[in-house]
């Protein structure tokens, strides 16, 4: 699968409404974590998955967003987590991971996929990309590039999803 640099990516790209359960996470190189989270194990609870890697600044720019998500709507059972699949190689370094993370002010885990199992099981192309998952597993909204990019309301839509969620 070839992937497309983040830098390349400058518009807000919302996908056609997603079907189906959500990948199984696969790996053990957390940070924030005690260990890994299996999404499988948060059925009733509402997670968010997002793509990243520290050196694309269409990555950085939706940071805020998922650490405002974190803050909001962790203490209601809402997880975020982070998938780092690096782009250049001092990306595949995981103190360098964690130093960014810690630099960005991310509490949430993130999950170190140097190898590309999680990118290739979820079927990935570009940094960043945003997923929704309802109670049951099922992907509800898959949004890639910047949640704000232009005015395009990327970070309300999700908000409001996962308010929806939650009710449901």
């Amino acid at each position: 699968m070839k992937k497309i640099a983040c830098a390349l990516l400058f518009a807000s790209i919302l996908s056609a409404q997603p079907s189906g359960k959500a990948p199984e996470l696969k790996g053990n190189q957390w940070i924030n974590t005690a260990g890994p989270i299996r999404l499988s194990e948060r059925t009733g609870k509402v997670t968010i998955v997002h793509f990243w890697t520290f050196g694309c600044i269409n990555c950085k720019h939706n940071l805020d967003a998922y650490n405002h998500w974190y803050r909001d709507f962790h203490d209601r059972g809402v997880e975020v987590i982070g998938i780092h699949t690096p782009e250049l190689e001092n990306e595949r370094v995981a103190a360098n991971v964690a130093s960014h993370v810690k630099q960005f002010h991310i509490e949430y885990p993130v999950l170190i996929d140097n190898g590309y199992t999680n990118w290739n099981l979820w079927k990935q192309q570009f940094w960043p990309a945003v997923y929704v998952i309802d109670k049951r597993g099922n992907i509800r909204l898959r949004w890639d590039g910047e949640l704000n990019y232009q005015n395009s309301g990327g970070e309300a839509r999700v908000s409001r999803l996962v308010e929806q969620l939650l009710a449901e």
